[in-house]
């Protein structure tokens, strides 16, 4: 599914109180777009209210390639359900959860601002209000470069090490990933490197590595971060997929940063490349052994 249809499963399929929420054409009242008029055929029984319309505006990231915003409009009645009460249930549906669109990468949303209104249009008996959330969206494209790859290092050692754990840009991911404190997610990313020192034969990189965990509430978020820093710190490299150690210089761990964009821990990493190809000699001439007695 395309992005704005995960959108709309998430959003339709919550519980909007006793009474939901409008109908039409058969179909909870979420748009995206603007909603239709008043006056169409398809309100289902004359009833309008609640409804919800969704718009998303999208933005082009130098380093996630794709950024944005995600605005959800709620629209009630005054002698109906309150705004107040649906925005909580828009929060929990839509933060937290990783979703994978079809030809596209993966991303996630967190909640910025929510801001109440009083809208021009009336009904025959009510005045219109609502409520307006916000939501920041971030995409986690796939980071993986050339061989030796420390991102590919890493991805390839939590996968190993912790199966339960989610890798992103690893696994492959179904339309929505929801998190848990048994089953957390990570994404890692190649935060800038540069040319360190230099060998005859190896050319030694120097880089930073974030990792973003993701699992739902700060103690269980601190939970796996611990764990993975305690276990970075005792092997102190990693094996990269072409066998040579990735040396991990720095660990740094930080439970307030927010997991979506900058990432709870940062690996200062350092990595080597051959200058040059391994060679081996070739055999530029085949002969036989003279048998004893035979003139040469």
């Amino acid at each position: 599914m395309k992005l704005e249809e995960l959108i709309y499963s998430r959003i339709s399929g919550a519980k909007y109180g006793s009474t939901g929420l409008a109908s039409f054409n058969g179909a909870p009242a979420i748009f995206f777009g603007p909603c239709p008029e008043d006056t169409d055929r398809g309100w289902e029984r004359g009833r309008q209210y609640p409804r919800i319309s969704y718009s998303l505006d999208l933005r082009g990231d130098p380093e996630r390639q794709t950024a944005g915003t995600l605005y959800v409009d709620v629209w009630c009645t005054e002698d109906g359900p309150a705004p107040e009460d649906i925005e909580p249930v828009l929060r929990a549906v839509l933060c937290g959860v990783i979703m994978a669109p079809e030809h596209d990468n993966p991303c996630s949303f967190s909640w910025q601002a929510s801001q109440t209104f009083q809208s021009a249009r009336e009904t025959k008996t009510d005045k219109v209000i609502g409520v307006t959330v916000t939501f920041d969206m971030i995409a986690f494209p796939e980071q993986i470069t050339s061989d030796p790859d420390p991102v590919l290092a890493m991805m390839k050692f939590i996968r190993d090490e912790y199966p339960e754990i989610t890798v992103i840009g690893q696994n492959t991911l179904p339309d929505f990933t929801e998190p848990s404190e048994e089953h957390p997610a990570v994404y890692f990313r190649l935060d800038g490197y540069e040319l360190g020192r230099e060998t005859h034969t190896v050319a030694w990189l120097e880089g930073v590595v974030a990792c973003h965990v993701f699992a739902p509430g700060a103690s269980a978020r601190q939970r796996w971060i611990r764990a993975l820093v305690d276990n970075l710190a005792r092997r102190g490299e990693v094996i990269m997929l072409d066998t040579s150690p990735m040396f991990l210089r720095r660990i740094a761990a930080d439970n307030t940063l927010d997991p979506l964009a900058a990432g709870q821990i940062r690996l200062g990493a350092t990595w080597g490349i051959l200058k040059y190809p391994t060679y081996a000699h070739g055999i530029n001439h085949v002969g036989t052994a003279a048998t004893k007695g035979q003139k040469q």
